[in-house]
């Protein structure tokens, strides 16, 4: 691995584990084996590191908006898949989703590209609900829908960060990310049919599993 690849993938690493505050370019370097200099050489700073890990957020951000319900006999099974690649997503950058209180205001190209990507989420879970409305297996008015999914992305969003602002743990095995897709699913469980709502946590459970 190059020796810039291995300082990202590192550097990824520390911001998750121990909080993008906490890690200094010399904890970095030394968990890197390399010299502070040769750190510097690559990237300047932590902002410098920050808008080079964003880009790797923005690749997964789009693999994960291109799954798409496409078959209403699979729209549960596919449901599942997307919150998993959402899960995966998260636990990747759990820093972006929960240190913004340290690094301050996201990279040019984050903010270039957020309102796009709430506009395409809102429009990916919209999707998928009514698509479950559409398969009999939920219960929500189509006039709801709207509310309803936004409702779901805040909670996916800033679950981390509340966590971390109310002093609760938020960080690696604390199951906060798992736990911030079932607090998504408590808004429409109770509109869920029975078997709908065995199959979808079914599906998770398996999913989770095969992790």
């Amino acid at each position: 691995m190059k020796t810039r690849d291995r300082i990202l993938k590192t550097a990824r690493e520390l911001f998750n584990a121990d909080r993008f505050g906490n890690v200094t370019t010399a904890d970095l370097a030394r968990a890197c084996g390399i010299a502070e200099g040769n750190l510097w050489y690559h990237f300047k700073n932590k902002r410098a590191l920050l808008d080079a890990l964003t880009e790797g957020f923005l690749e997964d951000v789009e693999v994960r908006l291109a799954i798409l319900p496409s078959d209403p006999a699979t729209i549960l099974q596919d449901y599942a898949a997307m919150l998993m690649a959402l899960m995966s997503e998260i636990r990747r950058y759990r820093f972006l989703y929960r240190d913004q209180a340290d690094y301050g205001e996201h990279t040019d190209r984050l903010l270039q590209r957020l309102p796009g990507i709430y506009r395409d989420t809102h429009t990916q879970f919209q999707a998928f609900l009514h698509g479950m409305v559409k398969a009999g297996h939920l219960d929500v008015a189509p006039e709801r829908l709207p509310t309803l999914t936004t409702n779901c992305v805040i909670i996916l969003r800033y679950h981390l960060e509340y966590l971390r602002e109310r002093g609760e743990d938020s960080d690696i095995g604390s199951g906060a990310v798992r736990q911030a897709i079932e607090q998504q699913l408590t808004l429409f469980d109770s509109a869920l049919t029975s078997s709908a709502r065995a199959a979808l946590n079914a599906a998770l459970d398996v999913s989770e599993e095969m992790a």
